[in-house]
């Protein structure tokens, strides 16, 4: 669970919101160690110095360019092809280093599969050890236009829904020659990540839960949060994760909360099954003779009764929906529960 440039002295806040990584981490004269000795572990960004990161196994990464797919932002490349090779130079700079540390990058609109990195984003995603994406669905007004010319975006579908967030794990592994086989994180906002725009919009706890588990449920490894906020009107200060309200923190905190409970279970190897529940993505694994059954609703999919199909096998006569302090039936091998929003996710785990 990162946080994307940090200030150095919020490590013990951001900690005790749930995060653990600060995906880059501002400067501003601070000490590396003044990050690591409080336990967060750091993705190091090039205005640190090797001098600066040291032997520190608090570091346990190099980043290496923030969307570079797209001309004109992370890298400095006229072309595509120049910011292609920009990016293997850099890898290959970490390489060098030869100090067990991973070369990770973030990416945007190349994943897309329209005029960004055309014919290329397989080989930006094939430069780095792992990755993350950053469209902010939720608060993107303008993301609704580019995606309706996307050839993978399913017609008719909103972006503002806690599926699309998942969409993009799908899309980061296409382009990957076997998906999956590297770390993929989803980018997700949890206020107003520098827009302007009039219908922009800030993002809700509850729909940024439902973001982090959408992706999480397509196979992310890492959940990416952009907390730099613009909407002064909202009184969540710049650095929206520790200067948010109480309220609002609170439940920021209970949801990765709710995501590090199920580490042990999500750190597992998932298995293929559909649960045949229509308008829902799931996500099944298993874990000390339990089975896991994790599901949210899908990209044009709806809200209201949903029946989930266990594989066969499972002897358990009841779910127990985690978190939730109540159980389902199980008649014939399958149950049924109730999704009241888009971003509405339940997990459930079952004897085997």
């Amino acid at each position: 669970m990162s946080v994307y440039y940090g200030k150095p002295e919020h490590a013990p806040q951001l900690k005790d919101i749930g995060v653990n990584v600060y995906q880059n981490a501002e400067h501003d004269g601070s000490t590396m160690a003044s990050i690591t000795n409080t336990g967060m572990l750091v993705i190091a960004g090039t205005e640190w110095s090797r001098t600066e990161v040291g032997s520190n196994t608090g570091v346990v990464g190099w980043d290496t360019y923030d969307e570079c797919d797209m001309l004109g932002l992370g890298c400095s490349g006229s072309t595509y092809a120049q910011n292609l090779q920009q990016m293997q130079n850099k890898v290959a700079q970490i390489r060098g280093f030869n100090d067990g540390r991973f070369a990770f990058a973030n990416y945007s609109k190349g994943i897309l599969g329209t005029y960004w990195a055309p014919g290329l984003m397989d080989d930006f995603m094939a430069a780095v050890d792992a990755a993350s994406v950053d469209n902010y669905m939720y608060a993107r007004a303008d993301l609704q236009d580019e995606l309706n010319r996307t050839p993978a975006w399913p017609q008719g579908a909103r972006t503002a829904t806690s599926a699309a967030y998942g969409w993009q794990i799908d899309q980061m592994r296409k382009f990957q020659a076997t998906p999956g086989n590297k770390p993929n994180w989803i980018f997700v906002e949890s206020a107003k990540p520098f827009l302007n725009a009039s219908n922009d919009r800030t993002i809700m706890p509850e729909q940024m839960e439902g973001a982090m588990w959408s992706g999480i449920i397509h196979e992310a490894r890492g959940i990416s949060i952009f907390q730099h906020n613009n909407n002064g009107q909202a009184g969540f200060g710049t650095y929206s994760l520790v200067q948010a309200p109480a309220d609002r923190k609170a439940k920021i905190k209970a949801a990765l909360a709710g995501i590090q409970a199920l580490a042990p279970v999500l750190n597992t190897q998932s298995y293929v099954w559909n649960a045949g529940a229509a308008g829902t993505d799931t996500m099944l694994k298993a874990k000390d003779g339990s089975a896991y059954l994790f599901a949210g609703i899908g990209l044009n999919g709806t809200t209201g009764s949903k029946t989930f199909t266990l594989p066969a096998g499972i002897t358990g006569s009841q779910v127990e929906v985690v978190g939730e302090n109540r159980t389902i039936a199980v008649q014939g091998g399958k149950f049924t529960d109730s999704f009241a929003n888009e971003y509405t996710h339940h997990v459930y785990k079952v004897t085997i």
